[in-house]
């Protein structure tokens, strides 16, 4: 999940970024998180479908939060957008922006950890919910990984690892092919050699010869089939990048 913050009061951001970590960790998942000061320092590096979820101050030096969110929503819908306000009033303010939810700030910790776990609840579920899901055996055992959980799958002999976000590998008794035909339905997954897939939203650069993962992952691409692999990423992230369905992946 990318968290975006913002907020003009480095001490508020500090704190907020404390708790989703904590939250995070309490529940094994993962967040990039990243702080702004200002509304005008996240539109500047803004991108539709950058971050999953928003907490930003209504009330900032400069810019508003409300008039970012305007910005914001001329390109990106989807995004969740949480305002921080010191007072209930200012909660009509966020009306016409479609936010997702609007927090009291508080001198009261474990109010606002409240406040911030019921949101970051009620954003997992909806994720949950509307996420694909792989469920796969080890020694015995049944897991589940959602796909925007999955950074790559490798097959080894008889088996698969499929290494997830966090960094751990799971090797499970499957076949690369079986694996593949489960990602097929999700246009992020692309084959870049023979039994190796990745999640292109998970990759950092893509060269002549290898594919560079977030985690500092290297792993070799097809070099014959590399413009096809390369353009097949493009058509990806403009797809997304303006809302459109993906264009379908592939097999190298």
């Amino acid at each position: 999940m990318n968290i975006a913050l913002v907020g003009d009061m480095s001490r508020e951001t500090d704190r907020m970024s404390g708790i989703i970590n904590e939250y995070m960790s309490k529940r094994h998942l993962h967040a990039d998180i990243r702080t702004f000061h200002s509304a005008e320092e996240l539109l500047s590096d803004y991108r539709p479908l950058q971050y999953t979820v928003i907490f930003m101050d209504i009330f900032m030096d400069g810019m508003t939060g409300v008039d970012a969110a305007r910005k914001i929503r001329e390109s990106d819908n989807d995004t969740f957008i949480v305002f921080l306000t010191t007072s209930h009033e200012h909660a009509f303010d966020a009306f016409d922006v479609h936010a997702f939810q609007y927090i009291l700030k508080s001198p009261d910790s474990a109010l606002i950890t409240a406040s911030v776990t019921k949101v970051l609840d009620e954003i997992t579920a909806l994720q949950s919910e509307s996420e694909d899901r792989i469920s796969f055996m080890i020694d015995g055992k049944e897991h589940s990984i959602s796909f925007s959980g999955i950074v790559f799958a490798q097959s080894q002999k008889n088996y698969v690892v499929i290494n997830d976000e966090l960094g751990n590998g799971y090797r499970t008794r499957m076949t690369f092919s079986d694996l593949c035909g489960a990602l097929s339905r999700d246009n992020r997954f692309l084959q870049i050699n023979r039994g190796i897939i990745i999640n292109m939203d998970c990759v950092t650069s893509f060269g002549k010869d290898s594919c560079e993962l977030k985690g500092g992952i290297s792993l070799p691409i097809n070099v014959r089939d590399q413009k096809r692999l390369d353009q097949i990423r493009k058509n990806y992230v403009f797809s997304k990048l303006h809302g459109r369905q993906t264009f379908g992946g592939g097999r190298a």
